[in-house]
């Protein structure tokens, strides 16, 4: 009876290790998909246009007030941010179905 936990608990063993193989050689294969499609052409496209989509949507100019003398009102900002989340958020989904 002892010899056959025995044999049970090396089979067991050796069961693990061979999983811990697989998972290492599987992450390796992951992370090596994962770098040749970051650097993909299709992906670096994607991120130079959304860098500059997001570049031009911070530096636009200033529309001119009715009166210079009026406080800028904090709805303008939150226009601002509203539209650079919803910018973000359509190349997000974009590069996802790459």
């Amino acid at each position: 009876m002892a010899s056959n936990l025995d044999y049970q608990i090396a089979q067991t063993k050796k069961d693990l290790q061979l999983r811990k193989l697989a998972v290492k050689v599987r992450s390796q294969g992951v992370i090596s998909t994962t770098h040749d499609k970051l650097a993909s052409p299709t992906a670096l496209c994607v991120a130079a246009g959304a860098g500059f989509f997001i570049g031009e949507m911070a530096n636009r100019p200033k529309k001119q007030t009715k009166s210079s003398g009026e406080k800028k009102s904090t709805t303008n900002a939150v226009i601002k941010v509203l539209r650079l989340i919803a910018g973000v958020q359509s190349a997000s989904s974009f590069a996802k179905h790459l």
